[in-house]
């Protein structure tokens, strides 16, 4: 089911160098909200209990303890450049030094960095931008994707409209032209023009979860010194803008009797009106009074968030929480996208032949499908089905390069599974894995998960232990299917909502797993075997890192619930560092030159 569209504020002032026009550019969000959850009422239901959750956690103190505020979540973006056939580097077809110059400067603003305007009393959104380095064919990239739209005259006229497309394309017709994996990129579209019937608009973007999730920017705002780039993804990052709850009509104040479910639901940013509204002077209110609280504007009036005629130049502590919230219950997959990343992935494996679905029965966007499986090495996060993408079945063996799809397994060990539905909808979800080898899935012998009623936010899981007369050293295919809950489903069969995607498992004799060694049986320890990492423990293991020299997170392994575990690294002429936390609380750390 599609998320709402956000259309977003324009009005980005600069100390210098970009300045706000006369005719204010408006935001229009709450009739888009309006209409969207009069039509998707379930979404409004799962916001609204993911904004009590957090509510609780920050009321108990428990969303701060749990936040490591000096953490920095790289975000790999792609950025597409839309031109209308004019050359590289004038105002409708940006240059690559614009675009990086601009994100540069972006990632100073979520930094709190006075280069980019910020003020010192700024709290820092945990953020950096990277640019993608692998593309979706597993060639490199500069993350910049250049989509020439000299071919369609409504572009080159008037630009991107979703409302009025007399004289304007919709964002849809630009997103088919072009469009990166929205789990693994952050997909930024610089367009001509952005307009809808409000008028004039500098971006908009998508809220977190969404099975439609990028951000559209105006050339004109896609610059140095404009702080909009940064508040787009503000919202998706969950965050409001700082007058949400502001009566236009009647100029009523937001109500504020719970900070955290009133308002923009972020206790340290003030209530207050739109600076927008008629009875302001169209001057930065700096040293005014607020009236929704009697006292001098303290800084909601330059909130990156806020509608102003202020230079923006602040976050508050309470908005990086929230987003980082946000971020990490709906964004992992972006956290942990390899893309960032210049060496491929490389899951080659040759499988038996296997049925497919060739279609699916009812091609929606109800988003139901599977969106991360992790099982001892593979680690893959992907998309539910949409109508777009036509991904009903995801095969992802062979070249895919965009997670770690292919693993091996002890033979007479159990490892965990673990398979994440789509993002609304209750699912059932099964797994095989074709054991004998036959290109069949056989229900009695080789099905591995069978559990119904599983909601985004829950996982189903399993312990699977391979049987002794599994085919071993050969490269088998594993079947992971999700759809609506309470569908019949079988190893072959045509999705109805969801879908089905195929991993591969290379099941070892236990034997080939150990590591010659000096130490005791019952000994905990971390080595390095061939091109892996290999940990055994005299405890079960909890959670995996391994970071590179630089210290940036490679891989992060959670729940592994075994107390052997063998992990690629795709690491050469490099020192890594491996930290393993054991279920009884026990750490091991280890430093090995690859």
């Amino acid at each position: 089911m599609k998320k709402l569209l956000f259309l977003c504020i324009a009005g980005t002032l600069s100390m210098s160098l970009y300045s706000q026009t006369g005719e204010f550019q408006l935001c229009g969000t709450d009739e888009l909200m309006q209409k969207h959850y009069a039509r998707f009422p379930e979404q409004k239901a799962n916001e609204d209990a993911f904004n009590l959750e957090l509510s609780q956690m920050i009321k108990s103190g428990k969303l701060a303890s749990k936040l490591n505020r000096n953490a920095v979540y790289e975000i790999p973006i792609v950025v597409h450049v839309v031109g209308d056939g004019s050359p590289i580097g004038t105002a409708y077809n940006k240059s690559d030094a614009d675009i990086i110059a601009w994100v540069n400067y972006t990632n100073g603003v979520f930094a709190g960095n006075s280069s980019s305007g910020m003020a010192s009393t700024s709290s820092v959104l945990p953020i950096k931008f990277v640019f993608a380095k692998i593309n979706p064919n597993c060639n490199p990239t500069s993350g910049i994707n250049r989509i020439d739209a000299s071919n369609l005259p409504k572009y080159v006229n008037g630009g991107v409209n979703n409302d009025n497309t007399t004289n304007a394309v919709t964002a849809a017709e630009i997103t088919a032209m072009g469009q990166w994996d929205t789990g693994k990129y952050y997909n930024i579209y610089v367009v001509k023009k952005l307009t809808s019937n409000s008028g004039a608009l500098n971006g908009f973007a998508y809220y977190p979860e969404s099975s439609l999730d990028y951000a559209f920017m105006s050339s004109s705002a896609s610059a140095v010194n404009a702080q909009t780039l940064a508040h787009e993804f503000g919202h998706a990052l969950g965050l409001k803008h700082t007058h949400d709850g502001y009566n236009a009509t009647t100029g009523a104040c937001p109500t504020n009797n719970d900070c955290t479910l009133d308002g923009d639901l972020v206790c340290d940013t003030e209530p207050m009106k739109s600076l927008y509204h008629p009875t302001v002077p169209s001057t930065c209110q700096t040293g005014q009074i607020n009236p929704c609280t009697n006292q001098t504007y303290a800084g909601g009036e330059r909130n990156i968030m806020a509608y102003t005629y202020c230079f923006r130049n602040l976050f508050t502590q309470g908005q990086a929480d929230r987003a980082t919230a946000q971020l990490l219950r709906y964004r992992q997959s972006l956290i942990d996208s390899p893309v960032a990343s210049t060496t491929a992935i490389d899951n080659n494996a040759s499988l038996t032949t296997a049925c497919v679905p060739t279609s699916i029965t009812n091609p929606g966007n109800y988003s139901i499908g599977i969106t991360s499986v992790k099982f001892a090495n593979i680690n893959n996060y992907s998309t539910n089905y949409t109508s777009a993408a036509n991904n009903f079945y995801e095969n992802f063996t062979g070249t895919y390069c965009l997670g770690i799809t292919k693993t091996t397994l002890p033979q007479n060990t159990a490892t965990t599974l673990t398979v994440a539905p789509g993002t609304y909808n209750a699912h059932t979800i099964k797994a095989y894995i074709d054991y004998n080898n036959n290109g069949q899935f056989d229900e009695s012998t080789e099905l591995i998960l069978n559990q119904s009623g599983i909601n985004y936010g829950s996982f189903a899981t399993a312990s699977v232990t391979p049987p002794a007369n599994a085919v071993t050293n050969t490269p088998l295919r594993m079947r992971i299917i999700g759809d609506l809950n309470g569908t019949s489903i079988t190893g072959c069969y045509t999705p109805r909502y969801g879908q089905v995607e195929d991993y591969t498992v290379i099941i070892e004799p236990q034997a080939s797993l150990s590591v010659q060694n000096n130490m005791k049986a019952n000994d905990s320890f971390i080595v390095k075997d061939g091109s892996s990492v290999y940990v055994k423990s005299d405890a079960k293991i909890s959670t995996l890192h391994i970071y590179d020299a630089s210290g940036r997170l490679l891989t992060y392994k959670t729940n592994v619930n075994t107390s052997e575990l063998k992990v690629p690294v795709n690491q050469t002429n490099t020192i890594i560092t491996v930290a393993v936390v054991l279920k009884d609380g026990k750490t091991i750390t280890q430093k090995i030159k690859f």
